[in-house]
């Protein structure tokens, strides 16, 4: 009988532990910056299994940030990308287009969605398709592409420096700035338990339950 209690107990701090994860809400909120570069699958399968749930969960609480350029070098004043000039002119695309939707997360999400669908639009076909389905004036984000004078390019690259050091992976996965490897780990596997849990400490945000 003891030993059955000893088990019991157990588990109950393993239940805990899960659950107690470390992430916390700022005012009532989460904010999820993600690491991507136009060439990388592994992002697709983020958004599909992880992101796209937990917006459709939670997304009333989340502040979702993307950040291109994730996996680049800046050599000789010109980016250098692994996969050569296309994935560079697609991160150009994406900075570009998200810059021009920064007031509109919902947006974000459709076009990024979009780009990492396949066949992988701008990176895979060197086109215009998201910007198009998104609503943009492409002749805009087209100027915008061919004249990387704005910074935008550079901006995006010192972002994600610091996390791409520390974190070696995209889609990388900060919460509230704050880089942080166990739970970028844990938002790669378990996003959407990971940010209930965090939003049921907090009374203000409503949430009461969570799955295990």
């Amino acid at each position: 009988m003891a030993a059955k209690y000893i088990i019991l107990f157990s588990a109950c701090l393993v239940l805990a532990s899960s659950q107690s994860n470390g992430l916390q809400t700022v005012n009532g909120r989460i904010k999820v910056t993600v690491g991507i570069t136009s060439s990388n699958s592994e992002v697709q399968l983020f958004l599909n299994n992880q992101l796209l749930p937990a917006v459709a969960a939670h997304g009333q609480f989340l502040d979702i940030e993307f950040v291109p350029w994730g996996r680049t070098k800046w050599e000789n004043n010109v980016f250098v990308c692994d996969n050569g000039l296309a994935e560079c002119w697609a991160n150009r695309v994406h900075r570009c287009v998200l810059d021009k939707l920064k007031d509109d997360q919902a947006a974000q999400l459709r076009y990024i969605t979009c780009e990492f669908s396949h066949p992988f639009p701008s990176f895979g076909q060197g086109s215009y398709a998201c910007v198009q389905d998104i609503g943009l004036n492409m002749l805009d984000v087209d100027y915008c592409v061919a004249n990387p004078g704005d910074n935008l390019d550079i901006q995006a690259s010192e972002a994600a420096a610091k996390p791409m050091e520390e974190l070696k992976f995209i889609p990388y996965v900060v919460f509230n700035d704050d880089i942080n490897l166990e739970l970028h780990n844990q938002g790669l596997t378990r996003l959407s338990n990971l940010i209930c849990w965090a939003l049921s400490e907090d009374s203000s945000t409503g949430i009461t339950s969570c799955h295990v």
